[in-house]
């Protein structure tokens, strides 16, 4: 009798003793035993897998750009975690500049001065060099922060002056005065936020005989430097620039107003992300990313950066995985909410010859196989899927007394 006689139940057994190494070259050497393989164990082992994970369908399963295998998964998922991985530079810029990031399946969006530019993810390469379409107003001011969400996207100038751009065109309207400084949008459904070094106002955006305008409805004497809405826009959760009080999260009440003083010990927050209405992602001035949860009002876990380095920016998958930009080196710590205190993997991009001083991380994008990065002067992408990739395994790394 052969191996590929026996029925599914029995092969299931006869695998329970198998290495992962054996699984893979039995998923190579056979269809039938790969496929058998491929749905019953690669399909339990990559379930809850960092960056690759399917259960529930996470978030990050909505930014691949073609649906992955669970042999596939798997591999990808090792390389994350041993740090093996091409590295490729994009657009690079003489003026430094902070741009901003966000990726779907089809095209990654990166702003630099007073424009926001689509690139298609199609080719060889992880990404094309020649953008596929310019996204600006005739104002001239850089761009500090945008939102997309579905085929909407919401940005901010500097200048206060904010535009829309959805199936309807492009709409611009200036939401602050001039001489504040603004340092992120964001909205959901008609609910849009603004916030400024002065204040943080909420707007309703309504239609009438085919024009769109905002319409403020709630004006905050609070200065978030970060902030997100509520998936039913009824709470908008912010991080102040500063709080003497190191109380600096705070959530507000859209229809009342209602301001919540959260029991999270930091001064001062640069990003934020929600895994829920009720669960925060926070990183840190104070070197610190932090889990906040609502229902007990404290920080629930604490990971601090090995090198004393604050966070600058967060990325989720929507499972377990958060991937942190650091001030200095664009550096990347990838952590597991399931295992406190320590990270996982640390990523550091190689030097250029144009530029060799350090870089803070100032906005982070990724799916399952690819991670951007954005620095002082080019776009970072590693780019994960292959095996032949150059090692840098910092996950044993400790820190000299």
């Amino acid at each position: 009798m052969k191996l590929t006689d026996l029925n599914v139940d029995c092969l299931l057994g006869v695998f329970k003793y198998c290495s992962e190494r054996d699984l893979v070259n039995l998923y190579k050497a056979n269809n039938y035993l790969g496929s058998v393989i491929e749905q019953y164990v690669f399909y339990a082992m990559t379930m809850d897998s960092l960056l690759c994970g399917h259960r529930n369908r996470p978030r990050v399963e909505r930014r691949n750009q073609s649906q992955m295998t669970y042999f596939e998964r798997l591999q990808v998922a090792r390389n994350w975690l041993s740090g093996i991985y091409l590295e490729r530079h994009y657009f690079h810029h003489a003026q430094m500049f902070p741009s901003k990031l966000c990726v779907d399946a089809d095209a990654l969006y990166i702003t630099h001065a007073n424009y926001l530019r689509k690139y298609l993810r199609t080719g060889p390469e992880s990404l094309q060099r020649r953008y596929a379409e310019e996204i600006s107003t005739p104002t001239i001011s850089d761009i500090s922060d945008f939102v997309m969400k579905q085929n909407t996207i919401f940005a901010g100038r500097v200048n206060g002056s904010c535009f829309v751009r959805d199936g309807d065109g492009i709409t611009e309207e200036t939401l602050h005065h001039a001489k504040e400084y603004l340092f992120c949008v964001d909205f959901v459904d008609d609910v849009y936020a603004s916030s400024t070094d002065t204040c943080c106002k909420l707007w309703k955006r309504s239609q009438e005989f085919g024009l769109s305008h905002f319409d403020l409805f709630m004006n905050l004497q609070r200065s978030f430097k970060c902030m997100k809405l509520s998936d039913d826009g009824q709470w908008l959760f912010g991080g102040l620039y500063t709080d003497a009080g190191r109380r600096a999260l705070r959530g507000i009440h859209t229809e009342s107003g209602e301001e919540q003083v959260f029991n999270s010990n930091t001064i001062s927050i640069y990003d934020l992300k929600m895994k829920d209405d009720q669960v925060l992602f926070t990183a840190n001035f104070d070197t610190t990313f932090r889990i906040f949860d609502r229902r007990i009002d404290r920080d629930v876990c604490i990971w601090e950066d090995p090198f004393d380095s604050s966070f600058y920016c967060l990325e989720y998958d929507g499972l377990y995985a958060v991937l942190c930009g650091a001030k200095y080196h664009s550096r990347v710590n990838l952590y597991d909410i399931r295992v406190p205190g320590k990270y996982i993997q640390l990523y550091f991009p190689g030097r250029t010859r144009q530029h060799h001083r350090s870089s803070p991380v100032y906005s982070l994008a990724c799916d399952s196989q690819y991670m951007f990065v954005a620095t002082d002067h080019n776009l970072r992408v590693f780019d994960f899927r292959t095996n032949y990739g150059i090692k840098r395994d910092y996950s044993d790394w400790q820190p000299s007394n």
